[in-house]
């Protein structure tokens, strides 16, 4: 296959090659990008975006690595004034767009549950209370018919468009998110606004890109950042917004996505913190005072246990989730789905208050002690079928918080059960805070986001070895029964509805690395390429080399490129603008 790759490559002048679909589409007059169909069908090209060969051809010149203490020009120019011109405004107007986004529906959900327990106390008005949330309903209906790509938590779109699989119309999603999830929150609907919130930081960093006029090869860097940046602000949680990007966004590390998403979290968190001192500040989100220390080591045992329980109860929730929606008949228009959802939720609100919402204040009551085992049994069964009747129901809203609560709920029956085994009670708040951490990491199978996030929401730092042996627990057994990661079997889905009789092609096609490019110097592991897209040689001086993962290009370096793509011409310009730019 490497000497096929090889003599390919060698054909540098695209005219000199007589196949007919050469020049089907020509990008730049000097035909240095071609379209082809007219190679190996078996070619496998990785998922990954780069095939990382390790072996170079032999006539790779080898140059000796000079250190040097002294910055270079071009490295300022390229890299760290636009990081910090782009990822700068970006930090702050997500954190102020976000910070003030998470006040007002905080206040909206304060402001629904207030209003569930007058109606309770009034019986007269629930017959005006559903007309009100019929209503509501409605006009969350009439947004998403105008925007769909707002539906449901926001993650799983907003990662196939930062992973360059899906696309979105910024503007007007950043619109229809805000005002929707409003709405949702407003309802009573199980569902958080962290979702949201990573929605309104991408589709944000897209407007400051367009407002800076930077480069196309940054834009998705940027939203990316933009993206943890929203998560970072919502939580207050700074290193989980950067290791967010990384580890479940973009799912790779390059110095790029740490330049960038650390400079706009930083810079996003201190402006939103700025405006929260109108407030009163930001504090923990789950405040629940000091923890002890650590645990025995006699108890450890307990969380082996409580850690094999959570594992096979994220396997069971993520089932629910992508599978109950196949038991509503498809003929049932979205307005229906949408007004059941808030009808059913709002009559189990007004019975039971505790339930409205995503479950912050739930959360708070069960660290608190405010609920026998019993009730926490009634709880956990009622959000099970909230939650994924809220989800399917298309209702804009995240699963954050839904998902700390399900991990809250488990840490509280089984604290009261372990406490009865002799554990200790001033441990039963951390263990709450252990299960959050597990449950989320293993239904969205980021253990280090997750165990970052509830230290970051809590104040519980020094639980990280208590909480690590649970994640890494829950997390083999979700992997065990192989039940996919929550966000990213969502995302496959919206990825099959939007490609629903679309047809895949195979191309190939040059592009030469323009001298003083966003490329001209880089690895090519640090550019983010589309997705199914191999770089697979390189010809440098008239020599031909097989590219590597760690290869760097420079201006004039002419790259034979083969994808797997449903819109060649989109394909073929944006590699062509990450290339020349």
């Amino acid at each position: 296959m490497q000497e096929k790759d090889l003599k390919e490559a060698n054909l540098v002048d695209s005219d000199k090659k007589t196949s007919e679909n050469r020049t089907l589409e020509e990008k730049k007059q000097d035909n240095t990008v071609f379209y082809d169909e007219e190679y190996d069908k078996n070619d496998n090209i990785s998922n990954v975006m780069i095939e990382d060969i390790a072996t170079h051809s032999t006539t790779t010149k080898t140059t000796k690595n000079k250190y040097s203490m002294r910055p270079t020009l071009g490295y300022f120019r390229n890299v760290i004034i636009p990081v910090i011109c782009y990822s700068g405004t970006c930090g702050i107007l997500v954190g102020i767009l976000v910070g003030l986004y998470t006040k007002f529906a905080n206040l909206l959900i304060g402001w629904s549950k207030d209003i569930y327990s007058l109606v309770r106390s009034h019986p007269a008005w629930i017959p005006l209370f559903f007309v009100g949330l019929i209503i509501i309903a409605l006009l969350c209906s009439l947004l998403l018919k105008v925007t769909p790509e707002c539906k449901g938590s926001g993650v799983p779109r907003t990662e196939g468009v930062l992973r360059g699989i899906l696309t979105f119309r910024w503007l007007r999603v950043l619109l229809t998110t805000i005002a929707s999830s409003l709405l949702t929150y407003f309802g009573g609907l199980s569902l958080g606004s962290e979702g949201p919130s990573i929605q309104i930081g991408a589709t944000t960093a897209q407007g400051a890109c367009r407002l800076l006029k930077c480069r196309m090869a940054w834009t998705r860097y940027i939203m990316s950042a933009g993206s943890g940046t929203g998560l970072a602000v919502a939580f207050n949680a700074p290193l989980t917004g950067i290791i967010f990007v990384i580890e479940e966004v973009q799912k790779k590390v390059t110095p790029m996505l740490l330049l960038t998403a650390g400079c706009s979290v930083t810079t996003g968190v201190l402006t939103s913190n700025a405006i929260a001192l109108l407030w009163g500040g930001n504090g923990y989100l789950f405040d629940f005072g000091s923890f002890p220390d650590k645990f025995a080591l006699g108890n450890i045992w307990m969380l082996v246990v409580l850690g094999i329980i959570i594992g096979l109860a994220s396997v069971g929730f993520n089932y629910l989730i992508l599978n109950s929606g196949k038991i509503i008949p498809k003929k049932i228009p979205q307005w229906f789905k949408l007004v059941f959802a808030f009808l059913l939720c709002g009559s189990v609100g007004l019975a039971w208050v505790d339930t409205v919402g995503g479950g912050h204040s739930l959360i708070m009551g069960i660290g608190n002690g405010e609920f026998v085992w019993w009730l926490l049994i009634i709880m956990l069964v009622v959000k099970l079928i909230l939650i994924p009747i809220s989800v399917h129901s298309g209702a804009t809203g995240g699963l954050f918080i839904p998902m700390l609560t399900i991990g809250a709920l488990i840490g509280g029956l089984f604290g009261n059960l372990f406490t009865l085994a002799g554990l200790d009670k001033s441990l039963f708040q951390l263990l709450i805070v252990i299960s959050m951490s597990a449950f989320f990491g293993a239904c969205v199978r980021t253990p280090i986001t997750a165990m970052v996030l509830v230290m970051e929401v809590t104040g519980s730092f020094h639980s990280f070895l208590f909480t690590g042996i649970t994640i890494f627990i829950a997390t083999l057994v979700a992997e065990f029964f192989k039940v996919p990661a929550l966000y990213d079997a969502l995302l496959d889905r919206n990825v099959e509805q939007e490609r629903e009789g679309k047809k895949q092609k195979q191309i190939s096609f040059k592009v030469k690395v323009e001298q003083n490019s966003f490329a001209d110097g880089k690895l090519i592991k640090d550019l983010l390429w589309p997705p199914e897209c191999a770089v697979k040689t390189i010809t440098k001086d008239e020599e031909s080399i097989l590219a590597s993962a760690e290869t760097k290009l420079e201006g004039g370096d002419l790259l034979l490129i083969k994808a797997k793509t449903y819109n060649p011409d989109e394909t073929m310009e944006y590699v062509e603008r990450l290339l020349n730019e």
